[in-house]
């Protein structure tokens, strides 16, 4: 039987789920991947994500060669590439790895449609996640809406049954005939040149960040996960957006580390955590799709948000005159990254003293991350907005001066990213209008942080007022 494997956000070939069974099942194989018109053109397409997908395509197809396979490549709607690719190859069988938001699903669901019709035998494996959201139920039998039950029904169903990573294939010979097509580059894509920093592509620089921070960073990660000037955080979410890396693996790995290195146990245990955390917003997206364009507690879509272009420009351009503001967004411009105690810090003053809708902050991450990832950046930015399940609650506002001293007391974050604050003392650094010589070239602060919390309070409370919720 011939098979084709379809690639998507699993760009690997260790522990690849639904590649694993094609390939046992298929005496040819043919691996394809779609470059999909709808997303190039997209507006949430950040250029930095796709540079690095066309890295990881590129190295994904080395890795197939050295196996005696290739990677075929084609552009266009998948809903009409792969059906031409299938009966191209006179496959029986196609597989891909499941995708869980309304977008992906829509077309998974006309692709698969498409195969069945012709005859084709559709595999489908969950791959994304450890768990998915119909495999964790309340006692009621209701999708999780909390964090904290999701996470402690994860634990007992892993310690249970937990998933065990797969390894490396032995893969079938390819489909002779089968034209390849080559991994662009950007700039046949319309990708302009730019001068973001993007981390080294593919599986094997994934395994060797995820090396790198178990025998390192982890034994500290409780503490140091919190602090921006350290390299504290296993900065492996670009890997898992595209699946450069397993989840499974990263979990298995890390509870290895704990068992077996002293020290370790509290770190790694925190890291998958928030692993969880990832899967809990996939399960939010997979059962509440409305997410990705209203507030996941509906009262909140009544809260009245500023159109303040001018702020939000500021906000974007990092010289809201807030350095832990503007350093989050000056290294989110450079790198295609940002640490993620300051996205919480840069998404509550976008919401809460911009009083900005949330939705604008989630697409300008979207449009500019290199690991954005439409779940996990909803999520966040819902969290951050008090708008979202299990979120920050709409009183506690984060004041971005004591933010800043509290997670960057030496400044050293905020200098990296704001070099017009060289020279400023470290007790002014992070509100150098009160340094005796505020630096030249810096911007004022754009808004008084006391005034705006207090008419942010006043604008939710009048929301849960009407709503007649009241404060809790």
């Amino acid at each position: 039987m011939r098979a084709l494997h379809w690639f998507r956000s699993d760009l690997r070939l260790r522990d690849n789920r639904a590649l694993a069974e094609a390939a046992g099942r298929a005496e040819r194989l043919v691996c394809a991947f779609v470059l999909d018109d709808a997303l190039l053109a997209s507006d949430r397409t950040a250029p930095p994500r796709l540079r690095f997908l066309l890295d990881c395509l590129e190295r994904l197809d080395a890795g197939l060669r050295e196996r005696g396979q290739r990677l075929v490549v084609r552009r266009g709607d998948p809903r009409r590439e792969i059906p031409r690719l299938l009966e191209e190859t006179r496959a029986g069988l196609l597989s891909f790895n499941r995708d869980y938001g309304p977008f992906a699903r829509r077309r998974d669901g006309a692709v698969a449609r498409a195969a069945e019709k012709a005859g084709v035998d559709v595999l489908t494996c969950k791959d994304r996640v450890v768990f998915e959201s119909t495999e964790l139920r309340t006692g009621q039998g209701e999708p999780y809406r909390v964090f904290t039950p999701f996470r402690n029904a994860w634990w007992k169903r892993f310690e249970a049954e937990g998933p065990a990573p797969g390894g490396a294939l032995r893969l079938p010979p390819p489909v002779g005939g089968v034209k390849a097509g080559a991994v662009p580059g950007p700039a046949a894509l319309g990708v302009a040149a730019d001068a973001t920093e993007i981390p080294t592509a593919g599986e094997e620089a994934a395994r060797r960040r995820l090396r790198a921070f178990l025998d390192g960073a982890v034994a500290r990660y409780p503490t140091d996960r919190d602090l921006p000037a350290l390299d504290g955080t296993s900065r492996l979410s670009p890997y898992l957006r595209l699946g450069a890396v397993s989840v499974r693996t990263c979990v298995a790995e890390a509870l290895e580390q704990a068992r077996g290195v002293p020290g370790s146990a509290a770190g790694a245990r925190k890291w998958v955590d928030e692993l969880i955390w990832r899967d809990f917003y996939h399960a939010i997206l997979s059962e509440y799709p409305h997410v990705l364009e209203r507030a996941f507690k509906p009262e909140y879509d009544r809260v009245r948000w500023n159109q303040d272009d001018e702020g939000f420009a500021a906000w974007c351009e990092g010289r809201t005159g807030f350095p832990i503001v503007d350093a989050g967004m000056r290294q989110l411009a450079r790198t295609g990254w940002m640490h993620n105690r300051v996205r919480m810090i840069v998404a509550s003053f976008l919401t809460k003293d911009l009083l900005v809708d949330w939705r604008r902050g989630e697409r300008f991450f979207q449009s500019r991350l290199v690991d954005g990832d439409p779940a996990s950046n909803n999520g966040g930015w819902q969290w951050a907005a008090s708008t979202g399940t299990d979120a920050q609650p709409y009183f506690r506002i984060f004041n971005p001066v004591s933010q800043g001293e509290r997670w960057d007391p030496d400044g050293v974050y905020v200098r990296r990213f704001v070099p017009e604050l060289a020279d400023v003392p470290d007790r002014f650094v992070h509100h150098p209008w009160d340094a005796p010589r505020p630096p030249a070239g810096y911007p004022a602060p754009i808004l008084d942080h006391a005034s705006r919390r207090q008419e942010a309070l006043r604008r939710f409370e009048a929301v849960r007022k009407a709503t007649g919720r009241g404060r809790r």
